[in-house]
């Protein structure tokens, strides 16, 4: 009966998220440990049409930080740290589209400096999908096509 009742749950997530229902929301996170370094030096929103654009300009040390070769603590770390600056930013497809760019951003959008751009209406995927488009999952980055 539980593994029925779950498997339920399970489904109506999946429903509501199809049917463009609230976005999730992503698990709350602990405050960023004193001392830590900076990776977000900035954030600022623009928007394109109807459609929002979440900028992020990461710190050199950012910059460095990121990569296959990160730790999970790192990720986490950075992530609480744009929630600082971008507090609206905490739901799971942009929460799943920056850690894409924190780990891979050098192998799916290689050359590419300046900011890791993150938007609310794209769709949550696999990690397989998320890295096969260049972690701009249900279409190119709006950024690019001004």
């Amino acid at each position: 009966m539980a593994g029925r009742l779950s498997h339920l749950i399970a489904s109506a997530a999946l429903g509501a998220a199809i049917c463009g229902a609230a976005p999730a929301v992503a698990a709350p996170l602990p405050e960023r440990p004193p001392g830590s370094p900076d990776y977000i030096e900035r954030t600022e929103w623009v928007y394109h049409g109807e459609r929002a654009t979440l900028r992020i300009y990461p710190t050199a040390w950012g910059w460095a930080a990121a990569g296959i070769f990160t730790n999970g603590a790192q990720s986490y770390d950075a992530w609480a740290e744009l929630l600082e600056h971008a507090p609206d930013a905490n739901t799971l497809t942009m929460q799943n589209q920056f850690m894409c760019y924190w780990q891979l951003a050098s192998f799916t959008n290689p050359g590419k400096v300046g900011t890791w751009n993150l938007e609310p209406w794209r769709p949550v995927v696999s990690s397989i999908i998320m890295q096969n488009s260049g972690c701009n999952p249900g279409g190119p980055d709006d950024v690019l096509n001004w």
